[in-house]
């Protein structure tokens, strides 16, 4: 979840029936684990960093992510206020109908607007959180409100004094056809104690995951694969090739192996609670 660890107990808790009673596979695997984790979001380039194994109860972490989850507020109540100078149907109370008591994030604001029927006539044809977001909520759209953020230096202290291991997610969605910016950026976050890189995700094309391979590579770093599984909607990239998962593992390998991922990162995230 982005900037808040509200939903790993609850994940935790509906893991222990599988736990328990095993959910067989077809690799034979026996049972549903769950890595308590973290996506932050940060000031450089609005990357987001992934914290794998930390402790969720870590004083220094959540007092900063109620620092943030305040920001979001604030910023969330003023894109309610620019709607509804736009025209649309919709209150703060509405967005708080959509929220499950964690942070507030853009999904909530569309979902609220989309459960008007009064605002039909101004969504014309959209009619999925994915895409009211794109159109009426994106970076550089009027009604969106950007918050400061901390610094990626600030979000790998935090993951690795909670005992975690720092990975950049999704990295060629924030330097698409920039290859050399991505290098780049990726040794300043190595000098900060970058731990890994996101090769797998929906958003990366076969050219994206080959380039990040060689990275990992290069730098001797880890590799992990996530979805980045927002909510259930139908498979689509938009025009800047960007993939919302259409489930949960949604990602293609093009025939590169996963098969060591989960066990480097055991390792790594061993060593930092060593540490």
């Amino acid at each position: 979840d982005h900037d808040t660890v509200a939903g790993v107990a609850e994940a935790i808790t509906a893991a222990a029936p599988a736990q328990l009673v095993g959910v067989p596979t077809p690799e034979g695997v026996g049972s549903v684990r769950v890595i308590p984790g973290i996506e932050m979001s940060v000031e450089e380039h609005g990357l987001h960093l992934l914290g794998y194994g930390i402790d969720c109860a870590d004083e220094k972490l959540l007092h900063n992510l109620e620092e943030s989850k305040q920001g979001r507020i604030a910023g969330a109540q003023q894109m309610v206020t620019n709607l509804q100078h736009s025209g649309f149907t919709v209150t703060w109370d509405d967005v708080l109908a959509q929220t499950t008591g964690a942070v507030v994030a853009r999904p909530h604001l569309a979902r609220a607007v989309l459960a008007h029927p009064e605002n039909k006539a101004k969504l014309g044809g959209v009619s999925t959180a994915h895409d009211f977001i794109e159109t009426f909520l994106a970076d550089d759209n009027p009604n969106y409100v950007r918050r400061t953020h901390i610094s990626a230096a600030t979000a790998i202290e935090l993951i690795r004094h909670a005992g975690g291991i720092a990975i950049w997610s999704h990295p060629a969605i924030h330097f698409r056809n920039d290859p050399d910016g991505l290098e780049r950026m990726l040794q300043q976050l190595i000098g900060w104690g970058i731990k890994g890189i996101e090769v797998f995700n929906p958003s990366h094309t076969e050219d994206d995951i080959e380039y990040l391979e060689g990275l990992a590579t290069k730098y001797n770093l880890l590799r992990t694969a996530g979805s980045d599984f927002h909510e259930a909607r139908p498979s689509q990239r938009d025009g800047q090739g960007l993939h919302a998962a259409e489930y949960i593992g949604d990602y293609e390998t093009y025939g590169f192996s996963t098969a060591d991922i989960i066990e480097k990162l055991d390792g790594a995230m061993e060593q930092g609670r060593g540490e």
